[in-house]
């Protein structure tokens, strides 16, 4: 009798526990599913916003990527030339009708070709990407897209396109629904075009973090190996800290080590670019249909901003006077690479090279101290052999030169030394002609700890580092 009486209390007890435990699943699912979409959308928020040159937050709007209710447009790596943004983002609300029941996705839409006065309101889409995919109905209305700051860049996004330089924030609030409540979080993000260079009068110690990216596969033999430098983040305070001393940089690598270093800059002003930094540069682009390490994203060149041959160049919207003659030193010490278990990495390479089209009169010196030395890195286009390798930049070939220095002295090379494989410990690419390049010069050193560059440009030069690994 006593057993007859427990076991349904106990039965009973243990239906109801599982019961509610069941009754949490969808709800524990959800909020996994929300706070999973969250990440993601925070990863690819923050990373467009950095790269942005202009922006909008009207709908369907001219120049917007792809059809669906456009609550965010961002643009960059225009074309000098043609005046066209190779890059072009739109943050879209779809609805998604299954039954009598509509969600509704916010999707990110990525194509190329907007002009800034094209009365075109769609450009066709390259890729399409779901980021989040349970959104409250009202993220198609108006009141829920993303706040610019200050107030008049808020108003005049709502209408057109606006420049980021004007921008010192952007704030984004989604809300997810989950059952009888929701899931709400808010993404904020600054273009680093934003930040004010103020001069305070005395030397800056900054530390920030900068990433790096891969270009498109097969677009390069190291494509896949070599990760380039994103300097967007070298703006600001940060560039007037590189300027006046040193500033470190700390480079998240994909795997879970990091690259660290201090870069400082003396003579002609560079900025952070987008590459191709030009149409007739060769590292970038795509010349006669042949993508060359291609869609690297974020800012990979430092490119003077003041032409090497010019009177006058404005400087942080100043015009100045032109006295450095386009001679721009960048110095890169204190090189370190550290593996996941945080240990000193081995047996990678610090890589550089001409991110523009270094011409008539022009040249970019590359000085290592690696005891291991430093060697060119083949183009391996269709145009090159084994004596010119780099098409026909650097004067075919022929401008190459360079020299290497241990405890024994100084000896010169030729350039068929250094394409030969002999280490050196300075690589110079001296230009000889103007017009559309069809190889550039990229050197590798093995494990360095400092690196130093002097580009002169009777135009304008530019430079991207990596690491190869």
């Amino acid at each position: 009798m006593i057993v007859v009486v427990v076991v349904p209390l106990i039965v009973g007890a243990l239906a109801i526990g599982l019961m509610s435990v069941l009754s949490l699943q969808t709800g524990v699912s959800s909020r996994l599913s929300n706070s999973a979409d969250s990440q993601v959308v925070q990863a690819s928020f923050r990373n467009d916003v950095q790269s942005a040159q202009y922006l909008t937050t009207q709908a369907n709007g001219s120049g917007q990527c792809g059809a669906g209710y456009q609550v965010l447009g961002l643009e960059w790596n225009q074309n000098p030339t043609t005046n066209v943004y190779q890059t072009v983002v739109s943050y879209v609300s779809i609805p998604v009708t299954s039954g009598s029941s509509t969600t509704y996705e916010l999707v990110r839409q990525m194509c190329t070709g907007v002009t800034p006065s094209s009365p075109s309101p769609i450009v066709p889409v390259s890729s399409s990407t779901v980021i989040s995919s349970n959104l409250a109905a009202n993220l198609a209305q108006s009141e829920s897209t993303p706040t610019i700051l200050p107030a008049a860049s808020n108003t005049s996004a709502q209408t057109s396109w606006l420049a980021t330089t004007s921008v010192t924030s952007v704030t984004f609030p989604i809300t997810e629904p989950q059952g009888s409540t929701s899931y709400s979080y808010t993404l904020v993000a600054t273009p680093p075009t934003s930040a004010s260079a103020v001069d305070p009068g005395g030397p800056i110690t900054a530390t920030t973090e900068a990433g790096c990216g891969y270009a498109a596969a097969g677009s390069g033999t190291y494509a896949s190996s070599l990760c380039l430098v994103d300097f967007s983040s070298l703006s600001g305070n940060n560039m007037v800290a590189a300027r006046q001393g040193c500033v470190e940089l700390s480079i998240p690598l994909p795997g879970g080590s990091t690259m660290y270093f201090c870069i400082s800059i003396a003579g002609a002003p560079v900025a952070p670019y987008a590459l191709p930094t030009w149409t007739d540069g060769f590292l970038g682009n795509s010349i006669n249909g042949v993508p060359f390490y291609s869609d690297i994203p974020g800012h990979p060149a430092l490119y003077q901003s003041c032409e090497g041959d010019s009177g006058s160049c404005g400087v942080n919207g100043v015009s100045v006077s032109n006295t450095w003659g386009g001679v721009t030193t960048i110095t890169i010490k204190d090189i370190t690479v550290v593996a996941p278990d945080g240990n000193p990495a081995t047996g990678w390479e610090f890589v550089s090279a001409d991110a523009e089209s270094t011409d008539s009169g022009e040249s970019i010196q590359w000085t290592s101290n690696s005891t291991q030395g430093m060697f060119d890195i083949p183009n391996n286009q269709s145009v090159d052999t084994t004596s010119d390798p780099i098409g026909n930049a650097c004067n075919s070939g022929a401008g190459v030169s360079g020299s290497f220095t241990n405890t024994s002295g100084t000896t010169s090379l030729t350039s068929t030394q250094i394409f030969a494989g002999s280490p050196a410990t300075t690589i110079t690419c001296s230009g000889n002609s103007n017009g559309t390049k069809t190889g550039t010069l990229m050197v590798e050193s093995l494990q360095p700890t400092t690196m130093s560059i002097t580009m002169v440009g009777t135009g304008l030069e530019g430079v991207t580092f990596g690491l190869l690994f």
